[in-house]
């Protein structure tokens, strides 16, 4: 689980072929589908134009935001 209770859905800083899918805890499981649809838009590096993805990003929990 996250600091802010919000998943972590992201690109890896630093790894480029690798995405994060995290911190869902108990309730990630009815976000299945679309977990997976984003995942997958970001591992085959197209556009994620239909979700504000800012909540999700990994960067939220760095000190140099």
């Amino acid at each position: 689980m996250t600091p802010d209770s919000h998943f972590i859905l992201d690109k890896h800083p630093t790894l480029k072929n690798c995405v994060i899918g995290a911190g869902f805890s108990g309730h990630g499981f009815k976000m299945a589908p679309v977990t997976g649809e984003i995942l997958t838009r970001l591992l085959l590096k197209e556009e994620i134009n239909d979700y504000d993805m800012n909540k999700f990003a990994i960067k939220r929990f760095s000190n140099t935001k």
